[in-house]
């Protein structure tokens, strides 16, 4: 009977998120409770999907007052608690601070408190076998046949099996190694199947994934193997998402899910639904579906499972400019998104790749030449010094210009990194600096005189496209991926890194 009752629960929920996606959606909040600073409160509301959020109005029980809202910028562990039932079905919960708070007066009853909430996102409630993990159901299974686990027999011991299921809206692939086969069958016609080519399945370390197609969105599988050794949830989220950050860097577009699942030995721990108002989407991705098309047809031996691979490992690690280069290709996506004007773009660019050499020099390459950094600074000290004691307004001069001065300039900064990353040719990427140099500040050289011609609109884009590439071969060196990659988007030109 539990088994029916958790079925049928679930297929609530799957209509209350397919509502949710369609937007619009209205939705009784019951057994509202709200858990604040000064302690709990209870209540019924509203929940509602409007604008690309979720927003909740609850009505407080009778005698129960609304607090004081906190003022001021508040962190989210600093939010109220909120939890509830959806049409007395779907336990629910978020975390946030009420935007409105209102008393409402009915004559001749007594008074009630109202407070509105907004959250990007909601927390499901487990239901049913979803709180038990698969060897909490074997034994129930065993149980209920009449044959329960004998006494001091334990299961042998076995690494936590990790599972998420995400979905991304409106994702598409590059690449795709396998499909699904749909089998239909009529009284007439008989039994027919289609076949489609919707579905990029591998391994990597301790993973194994699927990621299919279907409807314009990308379902993503993650499933741990045996040997994988869980060290808790929040290790488990961090490879999840260094997965999406793969995913996201190898498409161009921001891979955050509308929904997600996570689950340990079967155990539905975080069932999450995600709003996204608009999600970047880059032309400026570092594949495309040529390089895999040619596969086909050329012996180019372009490998995406191998990129992703590469990417995944990158962003997995502990390292401070993998962090930095999470942070730099979210604003790039971001800054060449669709209705981003172009001038914006190529100026965000431009400063992301300053930001990216700077980041490559500083973590990589700096640190081999210490010696030679510490000689600098002793030798500009020595030369201060001593024009300081001409006294002198213009030796002054000279001084407040040279102490500043840093062991390497741009040129010097980007001719090492270039070297240390080990791309060639040479010729091409002095051409980038220059490229780089011309377009990199132009509100500093008066934008008044700049020429608007075709030929100017058009030398703009390829900067973009070309510096954009460039961005991509660097992070791909430091994935330590060699192979194809794309150059321009759009000049369509492809080399080997």
């Amino acid at each position: 009977m539990t088994g029916t009752i958790s079925k049928l629960n679930q297929m609530k929920k799957q209509d209350f998120v397919k509502a949710v996606r369609q937007g619009g959606a209205k939705f009784r909040a019951d057994n509202m409770v709200i858990t604040t600073d000064a302690g709990q409160l209870q209540g019924k509301g509203l929940l509602e999907v409007a604008d690309g959020r979720f927003k909740l109005h609850v009505t407080l029980d009778e005698g129960c007052k609304a607090p004081e809202v906190p003022q001021g910028i508040r962190v989210q562990r600093e939010f109220w608690n909120v939890q509830g039932k959806i049409e007395d079905e779907i336990g629910f919960s978020l975390r946030s601070l009420p935007n409105n708070v209102s008393q409402n007066y009915t004559f001749g009853q007594p008074s009630k408190s109202s407070l509105d909430f907004t959250a990007d996102h909601i927390e499901l409630a487990a239901i049913g076998f979803d709180n038990l993990t698969s060897k909490q159901v074997f034994e129930l299974q065993q149980q209920a046949t009449g044959q329960p686990v004998a006494a001091g027999v334990e299961a042998p011991p076995q690494n936590t099996k990790v599972v998420f299921h995400a979905v991304l809206p409106h994702f598409k692939l590059i690449e795709r190694n396998g499909g699904t086969e749909t089998k239909r069958k009529n009284d007439f016609l008989g039994v027919s199947s289609q076949s489609t080519l919707d579905t990029f399945h591998g391994q990597m370390a301790a993973w194994e994934y699927g990621l299919v197609e279907r409807d314009g969105d990308l379902h993503v599988h993650l499933l741990s193997k045996p040997e994988h050794r869980s060290k808790g949830e929040d290790q488990d989220w961090k490879l999840f998402r260094a997965f999406l950050n793969a995913l996201a860097f190898t498409h161009a577009q921001h891979a955050w899910p509308f929904s997600v699942e996570h689950r340990r030995d079967g155990k539905l721990i975080t069932d999450r639904v995600h709003l996204h108002e608009d999600v970047a989407d880059s032309p400026h991705a570092p594949f495309s579906e040529a390089p895999a098309f040619n596969n086909l047809t050329k012996p180019l031996t372009w490998s995406f499972g191998g990129a992703l691979e590469h990417a995944y490992t990158f962003f997995s690690g502990d390292t401070l400019l993998a962090r930095e280069v999470e942070k730099l290709l979210y604003i790039f996506r971001e800054a060449t998104g669709r209705g981003i004007p172009k001038r914006i773009a190529l100026l965000s660019l431009c400063s992301l790749f300053e930001s990216l050499v700077r980041a490559v020099h500083e973590e990589q390459v700096a640190p081999k030449n210490a010696a030679a950094t510490v000689e600098f600074q002793r030798v500009k000290n020595e030369v201060c010094e001593e024009l300081r004691k001409w006294g002198q307004p213009a030796h002054e001069r000279l001084v407040s210009i040279l102490k500043p001065a840093e062991p390497v300039n741009n040129r010097m900064r980007y001719e090492a990194v270039i070297e240390h990353l080990g791309l060639k040719p040479q010729a091409y990427w002095q051409e980038l600096y220059g490229l780089w140099n011309k377009f990199r500040n132009p509100m500093s050289h008066r934008m008044a005189k700049e020429d608007k011609c075709e030929e100017s609109i058009k030398d703009e884009l390829i900067a973009e496209s070309r510096i954009a590439g460039a961005i991509n071969c660097m992070i791909l060196k430091l994935m330590n991926y060699s192979g194809y990659v794309r150059l321009s988007a759009y000049e369509d030109k492809y080399g080997q890194i």
